[in-house]
């Protein structure tokens, strides 16, 4: 009989238990100052032998929390893995203007981050999401300290959708317009945060957006909105990619992932009954298939 895989992420939150609360014990908290900023990171060493070295950068309106289940796994696997909130996300500090967000300095960043935490010149770089677009940056900036990319449900171009929507709402309301517009779709009361009627996950998501500095998120939006195709110069690189996503994925358009796969000569991997977060629907699996990868890089 095979030992039973531990939860995945989302199976702990159906229990009460959040993100932040699911940080492994072995995880370090610490901060890196950067630019006069200081950026939140998280830190866990390998169990054995160190096989190779991860940096972890989130999506758009996330944390460097999102990855704590994928933490333990990655580690026993035998990789160093560091992930880390961009400027202004929750955790990190970030300056009050958009000017201070242009994706050239998220790129550096990036950059920064491994050269004050001495990463070393083989990372394996992961983005999940509007951390994929800042990761293609900054590897176009310079992919020598790469071993490899990972686009983790993140494509190439303007997704569509309704992000010049977003932006309008965000711009007239502020960051609880995206607070309120996730409610109404999923068919939740509106204004249940200023009821006191959120339980303790849709708490810590409500105060993860609340704390995150408006600015990042104009400016964030206004990346994504003016996101254009780089597939080309990041082949001219000739780092190892891999393209995964959630076969569920209802951000970038799967087929528009599938062909920039297909242009890179990249690994295209989809993880079956998962969505956009694909790493808190299947943690474990997520964290055996990018140690795979790393393994062949």
């Amino acid at each position: 009989m095979s030992a039973k895989l531990p939860l995945n992420s989302v199976e702990l939150e159906a229990q009460g238990i959040s993100l932040a609360q699911q940080l492994p014990e072995r995880a370090i908290r610490g901060s890196v100052e950067i630019d006069g900023y200081h950026l939140a990171t998280i830190t866990i060493e390998p169990q054995g032998e160190r096989i190779g070295t991860a940096l972890l950068v989130p999506g758009y309106t996330s944390s460097a929390d999102t990855f704590n289940g994928l933490l333990q796994p990655l580690s026993e696997r035998g990789y160093k893995v560091v992930a880390f909130s961009q400027r202004g996300q929750s955790l990190s500090e970030g300056p009050d203007n958009t000017d201070g967000y242009a994706l050239e300095r998220l790129g550096a960043d990036i950059h920064d981050i491994i050269s004050k935490l001495e990463l070393g010149n083989d990372v394996h770089l992961l983005g999940h999401s509007f951390g994929g677009v800042v990761s293609i940056e900054a590897v176009l900036q310079d992919h020598s300290p790469f071993a490899s990319l990972t686009m983790w449900n993140s494509g190439p171009r303007n997704m569509g959708g309704d992000l010049l929507e977003q932006r309008y709402g965000l711009l007239e309301h502020g960051p609880r317009a995206y607070y309120v517009g996730s409610q109404l779709a999923a068919g939740k009361d509106p204004e249940a945060d200023i009821k006191g009627e959120l339980n303790i996950i849709e708490q810590y998501y409500y105060d993860r957006l609340m704390s995150t500095n408006p600015a990042q998120l104009e400016a964030g939006i206004n990346i994504l909105i003016d996101q254009v195709d780089r597939t080309v110069e990041l082949s001219r690189t000739g780092i190892p990619v891999l393209v995964s996503h959630g076969a569920n994925d209802d951000a970038w358009p799967i087929e528009m992932q599938r062909e920039m796969a297909e242009q890179l000569g990249a690994d295209y991997w989809v993880v079956a009954n998962a969505g956009h977060s694909a790493h808190a629907d299947r943690t474990h699996t997520s964290a055996q298939l990018l140690a795979t990868f790393w393994d062949e890089h």
